[in-house]
């Protein structure tokens, strides 16, 4: 596959866009590290940047791999005082909410997603007799609190 899927450069230019226009004081987004969603590199990318930023207060992993994050996050001293954002919720990212080491999660409510997809196909194929909802399937934020 692709090392880096379309969508995840958009949430990166998204982010930056962000932190360009409400520019928060004293936070600056200075770093983007290329993980490639692979489990190894990303823990690797992550143990380094907590050494060399001392200063790092967040990561927002776009892509895959958001268990070698946290992994990273539970065993480095710094770990617990970085926030984490990622996508999608599973049973890893939940029990990451619960514990504090996951600040939010961003879920794009895959299974709706599948589910339109399938309902998409079976209309064109003249096997689903209803109208296909055509709204955007919104995403969710997920934080602690709302676990």
């Amino acid at each position: 596959h692709s090392h880096m899927y379309q969508v995840h450069r958009d949430r990166i230019w998204g982010f930056s866009d962000y932190f360009a226009q409400m520019k928060p004081e004293g936070k600056d987004f200075a770093h983007v590290l290329y993980g490639f969603d692979d489990v190894g590199l990303i823990s690797d990318r992550t143990y380094e940047a907590l050494s060399k930023w001392p200063d790092l207060v967040g990561i927002y992993n776009v892509g895959g791999a958001n268990g070698a994050v946290l992994s990273v996050l539970r065993k480095h001293p710094r770990g617990k005082h970085v926030s984490f954002v990622g996508h999608e919720l599973t049973e890893n990212t939940e029990a990451a909410l619960r514990d504090g080491s996951m600040s939010v999660v961003l879920d794009q409510m895959p299974e709706a997603q599948a589910r339109r997809s399938i309902d998409m196909v079976l209309s064109r194929l003249g096997l689903l007799a209803v109208l296909v909802e055509q709204s955007p399937i919104r995403f969710v934020t997920i934080t602690p609190e709302n676990i």
